[in-house]
C-alpha cells in the first residue's frame, strides 16, 4: 500500500481525512508532530521518537493531548499497513485532541547527495520553542523556500553572526581534522538520527563561527526518514576537497541500524 491514514482512532480514507476547524493545531499551530523512518512494517526507532514526543509534552505543558500508548498503536497499525520496504510516517498530535499519523512509501537513495544554502539570521540559540518539533514550523519552512530559490536542496541556519546551527530540515555536522563536530542543543532540535551518530562515533559539541564551517573537510545532515546525507557544496562552493569519507561510513553504520543489520 502506497500511503495510509489514521486519524483518532481508526483507518480512514486519505482522500477525505479532516481536521475541525476548532483544533489548535490548525488555528494556532499549537501541537507536536513527529517524523519517522518504517522499514518492513515496523519503526525501528518508534520508542525513541515517542520519548522525544513525551519530553517535549510535558517541557511545554501542553494538556489534552492524545496518550503516548495510543499513538505507539497508531504508528505502528500504519507502518504494517504500509508493508514492506522503507516509508516515511509523520505522527501528529494537538490538544484537541487529535492523533493522526500519515504514512506513505518512500525512495532512500544511499548515494544521494545535498547542496546547501546559508541563511543568516534563521537561527538563535536562545529559542527554546526550536528545541520541540512543534506544529509552529514556519520559520523552517521559509529558510527552505529561500534555499531552494537559491537553487539548493536544503537551507543552513545560521545566527546573526554566521555561527552554525542547524538544518531547515535536519541537524548539521561538520568533519574538521578528522574530528566531527556539531551544535549543542540550544535553540536547536535534538535529532533521533544526531544521537545515533553521536552514539556511533565521538563527536564533539560546539557552536562554529562562520570561517570554521566554511573551512570544514566535509559536512553531513542526519534526518529520521534520510539517515546521513552529506552535503558536497554551500553556496556554490564545494565542502572540501570532495571527500566524504566518515560522513559514508556513520551513513552506511545508520542505514544497517534502520534495517535491523
Amino acid at each position: 500500500m502506497s500511503r495510509v491514514v489514521w486519524l483518532n482512532g481508526t483507518l480512514v480514507d486519505p482522500a477525505t481525512a479532516s481536521l475541525a476547524i476548532d483544533d489548535p493545531g490548525v488555528r494556532y499551530g499549537e501541537g507536536l508532530f513527529e517524523t519517522m523512518r518504517g522499514h518492513d512494517g515496523v519503526i525501528p526507532w518508534l520508542e525513541r521518537h515517542l520519548t522525544r514526543l513525551q519530553e517535549s509534552i510535558a517541557a511545554l505543558g501542553l494538556d489534552g493531548i492524545p496518550p503516548i500508548a495510543e499513538a505507539r498503536d497508531a504508528a505502528s497499525s500504519v507502518a504494517a499497513a504500509l508493508g514492506p520496504g522503507a516509508a516515511r510516517i509523520r505522527l501528529t498530535v494537538t490538544p484537541h485532541p487529535t492523533l493522526l499519523v500519515d504514512g506513505a512509501s518512500a525512495e532512500i537513495d544511499p548515494r544521494a547527495t545535498l547542496t546547501a544554502a546559508s541563511i543568516r539570521g534563521a537561527w538563535q540559540q536562545d529559542r527554546r520553542i526550536a528545541e520541540h518539533k512543534s506544529l509552529s514550523f514556519l520559520g523552517w519552512r521559509d529558510a527552505q523556500r529561500q534555499a531552494q530559490a537559491m537553487g539548493a536542496d536544503t537551507a543552513l541556519l545560521l545566527d546573526a553572526e554566521g555561527r552554525l546551527g542547524e538544518a531547515s530540515t535536519a541537524n548539521v555536522f561538520c568533519v574538521i581534522d578528522g574530528e566531527i563536530i556539531t551544535a549543542p542543543i540550544s535553540g536547536i532540535l535534538p535529532g533521533i538520527t544526531r544521537a545515533v551518530v553521536m552514539e556511533a562515533a565521538p563527536v564533539r559539541e560546539a557552536i562554529l563561527d562562520e570561517p570554521a564551517w566554511r573551512a570544514a573537510d566535509e559536512m553531513f545532515v542526519t534526518s529520521a526518514v534520510r539517515g546521513v546525507i552529506p552535503i558536497i557544496r554551500c553556496d556554490g562552493r564545494d565542502i572540501g576537497r570532495g571527500s566524504q569519507s566518515l560522513g559514508r561510513e556513520l551513513q552506511r553504520q545508520v542505514d544497517r541500524v534502520l534495517k535491523g543489520g
